[in-house]
C-alpha cells in the first residue's frame, strides 16, 4: 500500500509572508500524476488554505503514523522554509514562528517512529537565502550550522531536497513550478520505470541548466537508501491531471460561456459572465481561445476596434492565470482607467469570488507593499508604476504569470511611448533568463502593425469588425450628412431639416449646428445618448451649458444628489446647472468625485444624462459608450494645433455604439461647408490608418540609453548598441538598415564618454554600469535633459538644508513642468509682448515663501520672462493647494481676468505633474546632498498633500478606513478635527453639519464603539 500526502502553499494568512506562485501547482501535479498512475494509492492533497499546521500534522499521522510494515509513504512539500530549519504552513505567524511551523526535528522524529518500509520525502523549499527563494527572508538563522536534512535520511528513508544548505530554492518563471518539482515531474513522466539514483542524476542536470538560464545556482541533494534498491513505475497523465491542467488537452469551445468550464473556471464566475454576455463569446474572443490558445498560456497581440470585446480577452486570460495559481497584471495608460477597472474587478471578482485585487498608480490608496510581497492575484497598474517597481525589485517578474498591456498602441505616443516600449523591452530581455510571463497586448485599431508581433515573439489577431456596426460621416452647415453606411456604401441625406441651422451669435460657430443636430437626434430616438467631443475644456463646458438651456430635458436629479458638497470650483457650479438640464461635461476641471458621478450617470440609461460634452480624455478607454458621437473640431489645442490622426479620430468615433441598446453606432464630424465636408470625408472616413511606429527619437537617444542601462546591472561597453537594438525602434531600424547598429556605434561612444564625465556611468575594465547617481536618474521619470537641468538647479544649493517644499519649487524649472500650461496675462506695447503688471508680483511672493536663493535659481534655462513668471506662479498655486486654501479662493486669487482664468484643471495638472516627478527628484537630491536633503518622511507627507490638497496637520485623517473628499477633510480640519481620535469624539449630528449627511453616514458606519458622555473612547 502506498500512502501519500502532497502539500503546496503559495498563499499565507499572515500579510508579512511573501507569496509564491508555483508551490500549489507542484503539489497538484504530483498528486494528479501519482493518483492517475498507481491504483489504490491513498493520497491526500493539501494546498493553501487547507494546509494549516493542524491539517499537515493530521496528514503526517495518516501516512507516517498509520503506515504498516510493508507500506510505502510518499510526502512532498512545496513552499517556504525558514533559516532555522522549519517548514511554513498556511497559518504560520511571523511573531510565533516556533509554535506555528513544523521543524525538521519533528519531521525526523516521525520518520524514525514510522513503521513504513520506505519513506520518500520531497522538500521543494530551502533553509537559506532570501527573495525570490523559497525561504522566509526575515526568519531567524539556525544556531546549529549542520545540515538539518541528514537526520531524515537513512535506511528505508529517502529525502530529495531542493538545494544544498547554503543555497536557495527557486521557482522557474513561466513554468508555474519550483525548479526541483518541475525537473522531478518531467523525469517521472519520461521514465518507463523510476530508479531514484538514476532519475536524480538527470534531475540535477535539469535544475542546474534551468537555474543557469535565470542566473542562479541550485543543487538538489539526495539522502538515504533502500536495501535492494527502489523502483517505481513511470508516471502518466490521466483524468485527474487533465482536469487539473486542462491547457494540455487543446480544448475547443463554442460561443457558450459555460464551455469555458473545461479550463477550470469556477461555475459562479461563468454564471456571472453568462449574465453579462448574454450572446456568449463573440467571434474575436472565440479565435483568441480556440485558435490562439490564450487560455493555454500563449501570448497574443490583439488589434481590434473599441467595443469589439478585446478587453474581455485579457480578462479571461487573467482569470485563467489566477485559477492556475499564477499572478496576473493589467497595465493601463491612465489612473482613471486603473481606478475604473479596480472598482469593476473588485466588485465582480474580489467581493464575490475572493480574488485579491490591488492597484498601483502612485496615489495614497496604492497597494505597493502587497505587490512587492506578491500578496495579490490581480494587479492593476499604470505603465509608469509597473516599470518603476520592477526596475527597483527585479525579482517581481519571477512571480508574475501574465501581463496584459491595454492600449498597446501607446507605444507610438510621443510622451508615453518610451515607457511602454521600455517595459516591453524589459519583459522581452527577461526571457533570456528564462523569465517568460504570458503577454496579452491589446491595441485599438492601427494601420500596418509593422512586425510588432514579431518583436514581441507572439502571434497576432487583427480585425476591424465591431459587434455594433458604425455609421461614419460628415455633416455640413446645410444639414446634409454624407456617410458610409454599415455595408460600406457611400450615402447622402438631409439629417438636420432645412432652416434649423442658423447663426446664433455675431459670427458663425459650432453651436449653430450642434444644437439643432442634437435636437434632431434626440427626437428620432428616445434612447439616444450623445457625446460631443470638444478640443478644449472651456468649449466642452460651454457646449453642455447651452445644450442644457436649449434642449429642455428632464433634470438628472440622482446625479446632482450624488455630487460632493464641499470645496467646489467654478466648474462645479456649471456642472450642477448642466445636470439640471439633462446634460453634463467631462474634463480636467471637474473634481475626481464629480468625474465619477458623471461617468456613472452617463452609463446608466435611466439617469437622465442624455448628452455629454467631453474633451478627448473620454476617448482613451473610459467606459462611456454612446449611441452617437459628434466631433466639433479636428485638431488639438496646445500642440501647435496639429490635426487628429486617423487613429485618434477612430478612437473617438469608436465610443459610438452601445451593445444591447443600439443596433448601430453613429459618428458625425462637423464641417463648415460642402467643400470642407468632402475634404474631411476623404481624410477621416475614408482615410488610411497610419502604420504603427516606435516613439524612439534619435534626438533623445541620451534618455533611451540612460533608461536602458537602468535595466541591466552592467554591460560590455561594445554592447550598448545591442540594448538599443532590443527596443522596438531599434528592431525596426535594424530591419530597414542592417548597418544601423554599426552606424550608432560612434555616436554611442561619444555619449558614453559624456555620461562618464558627468558621473552618471562608471567604467570597470571593459564593462560599464550606471553610477549611484546614474541609477536614480535612469530609474526616474525624467528625461536626460531634465536630469541634467535638475542637477544644475540643485548644485548651487548644496550648502543649504533643502526642504521638501523647496524641492517642490525647484521642480517647476524642469521641462516637464514648463509644459504644464498656466495662464498668464500678456500685454502688447512698443517693445512687443510683456507680462501684465498684475502678474509681476509672483516672483516676490514666491521668494517670501521658498527663499530668495530657490526662486532666483528658477531663472535658469527659463528662456524668457514668461517661463520664469509661470514657474513662480505655479510654486504659489502649489503652496496654497497643500496648505488647504479652498479651490474657489485659489481660482480667484490667481485669475487676472475671465480670459486668463485659473481653473481647477490648472491646479490639478500642476499638482499631479509635480507629484509624479517629486519622488524621482528626491532620489537625485539624496545622492547629491547626502545629509542636507529633505527627509523621506517630509517628502512622503508632501506627496500626500499634493494628491489631496490638505495641510500636513490633517494628514492623519487620510488613514480613516473610508475616503472623503478634499472638501470634507478641510471642513474637519477647520473645525479643529486633525486626528482620528478627535473625529470620534464628535456627535454624528455635528459631523453631518460639517461634511453633509452622506459623508457623515459613511463615517458613522466605521465609528468605533465610544462613550461620548465621558468625552473619550469607551473601554
Amino acid at each position: 500500500m502506498i500512502k501519500a500526502a502532497f502539500i503546496g502553499i503559495d498563499k499565507h494568512e499572515h500579510p508579512g509572508i511573501r507569496d509564491l506562485t508555483g508551490a500549489r501547482r507542484d503539489a497538484l501535479a504530483l498528486w494528479a500524476l501519482f493518483c492517475d498512475t498507481i491504483p489504490g494509492i491513498e493520497a491526500k492533497l493539501l494546498t493553501n488554505e487547507d494546509a494549516r499546521i493542524s491539517a499537515i500534522r493530521e496528514a503526517l499521522e495518516a501516512t507516517l503514523g498509520a503506515a504498516a510494515d510493508d507500506d510505502t509513504v510518499i510526502l512532498s512539500f512545496s513552499g517556504h522554509g525558514t533559516k532555522d530549519h522549519r517548514i511554513v504552513t498556511f497559518d504560520t505567524k511571523l511573531e510565533r514562528l516556533i509554535n506555528t511551523t513544523i521543524s525538521m526535528k519533528e519531521l525526523a522524529t516521525r520518520f524514525k517512529e514510522s513503521r513504513a518500509r520506505v519513506v520518500i520525502c520531497i522538500l521543494d523549499c530551502c533553509f537559506s537565502g532570501g527573495a525570490p527563494a523559497r525561504v522566509l527572508d526575515d526568519s531567524p538563522i539556525a544556531r546549529d550550522p549542520g545540515f538539518p536534512l541528514e537526520a531524515l535520511g537513512g535506511k528505508g528513508r529517502i529525502l530529495i531536497a531542493a538545494a544544498n544548505i547554503n543555497e536557495f530554492a527557486y521557482e522557474l518563471p513561466g513554468s508555474g513550478h519550483g525548479l526541483l518539482s518541475k525537473a522531478l515531474i518531467d523525469e517521472f513522466e519520461a521514465a518507463g520505470t523510476i530508479s531514484l539514483p538514476t532519475v536524480m542524476d538527470r534531475v540535477l542536470e535539469r535544475v542546474r541548466a534551468d537555474g543557469a538560464r535565470i542566473g542562479v545556482v541550485q543543487t538538489p541533494v539526495l539522502f538515504g537508501y533502500v536495501e535492494g534498491g527502489l523502483t517505481l513505475s513511470g508516471l502518466r497523465r490521466g483524468e485527474r491531471f487533465f482536469a487539473a491542467f486542462p491547457e494540455v488537452t487543446g480544448i475547443r469551445v463554442t460561443q457558450a460561456i459555460q464551455d469555458l468550464a473545461s479550463f477550470g473556471f469556477p461555475p459562479e464566475v461563468l454564471n456571472e459572465w453568462s449574465v453579462n454576455f448574454k450572446a456568449g463569446l463573440n467571434a474575436l474572443q472565440l479565435m483568441a481561445v480556440n485558435d490562439h490558445r490564450i487560455l493555454d498560456r500563449e501570448s497574443l497581440l490583439v488589434v481590434a476596434p473599441t467595443s469589439s470585446g478585446k478587453t474581455f480577452i485579457g480578462e479571461m486570460a487573467a482569470l485563467r492565470a489566477i485559477v492556475d495559481g499564477r499572478k496576473a497584471v493589467f497595465l493601463l495608460p491612465y489612473k482613471a482607467l486603473v481606478n475604473e477597472k479596480y472598482d469593476q474587478f473588485t466588485h465582480l471578482y474580489g467581493e464575490r469570488f475572493g480574488v485579491r485585487v490591488i492597484r498601483c498608480t502612485g496615489d495614497r490608496l496604492d497597494s505597493v507593499a502587497a505587490f512587492v510581497r506578491g500578496k495579490y492575484d490581480l494587479g492593476l497598474l499604470t505603465y509608469e508604476m509597473f516599470l518603476a517597481l520592477v526596475l527597483s525589485n527585479p525579482a517581481l517578474l519571477n512571480q508574475i504569470g501574465l501581463v496584459v498591456i491595454d492600449e498597446a498602441q501607446f507605444i507610438a505616443d510621443p510622451g508615453r511611448g518610451i515607457t511602454v516600449e521600455l517595459l516591453l523591452t524589459y519583459l522581452l530581455a527577461a526571457r533570456e533568463k528564462g523569465i517568460n510571463p504570458q503577454l496579452i497586448a491589446l491595441s485599438a485599431v492601427i494601420g500596418d502593425i509593422r512586425n510588432f508581433d514579431d518583436w514581441l515573439s507572439c502571434r497576432s489577431l487583427v480585425t476591424s469588425d465591431r459587434p455594433v456596426p458604425l455609421t461614419e460621416g460628415v455633416l455640413d452647415r446645410s444639414g446634409v450628412f454624407e456617410y458610409l453606411d454599415v455595408s460600406g456604401a457611400r450615402q447622402t441625406k438631409q439629417l438636420v431639416p432645412p432652416g434649423m441651422i442658423r447663426q446664433r451669435k455675431d459670427k458663425p460657430g459650432s453651436q449653430d449646428v450642434i444644437v439643432p443636430l442634437v435636437q434632431t437626434l434626440l427626437a428620432q430616438n428616445d434612447k439616444e445618448q450623445i457625446i460631443v467631443f470638444r478640443n478644449r475644456r472651456g468649449p466642452a463646458e460651454g457646449c453642455a451649458a447651452y445644450l442644457a438651456r436649449d434642449l429642455n430635458l428632464p433634470a438628472a436629479t440622482s446625479a446632482i444628489a450624488a455630487l460632493p458638497q464641499g470645496d467646489l470650483s467654478a466648474a462645479s457650479v456649471t456642472l450642477r446647472r448642466c445636470l439640471t438640464g439633462g446634460t453634463a461635461f467631462h474634463n480636467t476641471n471637474l473634481l475626481p468625485e464629480e468625474k465619477e458621478v458623471v461617468e456613472r450617470a452617463f452609463r446608466d440609461p435611466h439617469a437622465n444624462v442624455r448628452v455629454l460634452a467631453a474633451t478627448t480624455t473620454v476617448a482613451a478607454g473610459i467606459n462611456t459608450p454612446a449611441s452617437t458621437v459628434i466631433l466639433a473640431e479636428q485638431q488639438f489645442v496646445g500642440e501647435d494645433g496639429r490635426q487628429f490622426t486617423v487613429a485618434e479620430y477612430k478612437n473617438m468615433a469608436g465610443r459610438a455604439g452601445r451593445l444591447g441598446f443600439n443596433e448601430t453606432g453613429q459618428s458625425i464630424i462637423l464641417a463648415g461647408n460642402s467643400f470642407e465636408r468632402e475634404v474631411l470625408f476623404q481624410r477621416y472616413v475614408l482615410g488610411e490608418l497610419d502604420p504603427l511606429t516606435s516613439s524612439f527619437n534619435s534626438q533623445e537617444i541620451e534618455t533611451w540609453v540612460l533608461r536602458l542601462l537602468a535595466q541591466v546591472s552592467q554591460v560590455p561597453r561594445q554592447d550598448i548598441a545591442r540594448l538599443l537594438v532590443n527596443t522596438y525602434g531599434g528592431y525596426l531600424a535594424a530591419r530597414q538598415n542592417p548597418e544601423w547598429r554599426r552606424d550608432m556605434g560612434t555616436r554611442l561612444e561619444a555619449l558614453l564618454k559624456e555620461m562618464i564625465r558627468l558621473g552618471l556611468v562608471d567604467e570597470e575594465g571593459a564593462q560599464v554600469r550606471l553610477s549611484l547617481l546614474g541609477q536614480v536618474c535612469g530609474r526616474s521619470s525624467l528625461c536626460f535633459a531634465s536630469v541634467l537641468r535638475l542637477i544644475n538647479l540643485l548644485q548651487p544649493l548644496q550648502d543649504h538644508n533643502l526642504t521638501a517644499d523647496q524641492l517642490m519649487a525647484l521642480i517647476q524649472g524642469l521641462p516637464e513642468l514648463d509644459s504644464v500650461f498656466i495662464p498668464l496675462m500678456k500685454t502688447r506695447g512698443k517693445a512687443g509682448r510683456n507680462i501684465a503688471k498684475s502678474e509681476t508680483a509672483w516672483p516676490r511672493d514666491a521668494a517670501q515663501r521658498y527663499g530668495h536663493e530657490v526662486v532666483t535659481t528658477l531663472q535658469r534655462n527659463a528662456g524668457d520672462l514668461f517661463y520664469y513668471f509661470a514657474r513662480c506662479k505655479r510654486t504659489l498655486l502649489l503652496w496654497d493647494w497643500v496648505r488647504g486654501v479652498s479651490t474657489e479662493t485659489i481660482e480667484q486669487k490667481y485669475s487676472v481676468n475671465p480670459y486668463n482664468a485659473i481653473s481647477y484643471g490648472h491646479i490639478r495638472g500642476c499638482a499631479d505633474t509635480t507629484r509624479f516627478h517629486l519622488r524621482a527628484a528626491h532620489q537625485i537630491a539624496l545622492v547629491m546632498f547626502i545629509d542636507r536633503g529633505p527627509s523621506e518622511e517630509s517628502v512622503e507627507a508632501l506627496l500626500r498633500q499634493l494628491e489631496v490638497g490638505i495641510p500636513a496637520a490633517a494628514l492623519d485623517l487620510l488613514a480613516l478606513p473610508v475616503s472623503l473628499t478634499r472638501g470634507d477633510y478641510l471642513a474637519l480640519h477647520q473645525a479643529g478635527i486633525q486626528k482620528q481620535e478627535d473625529l470620534w469624539l464628535r456627535e454624528p449630528s455635528v459631523l453631518a453639519a460639517l461634511i453633509g449627511a452622506g459623508s457623515a453616514n459613511v463615517l458613522e458606519s466605521v465609528r468605533p464603539q465610544a462613550d461620548l458622555s465621558k468625552g473619550s473612547l469607551g473601554n
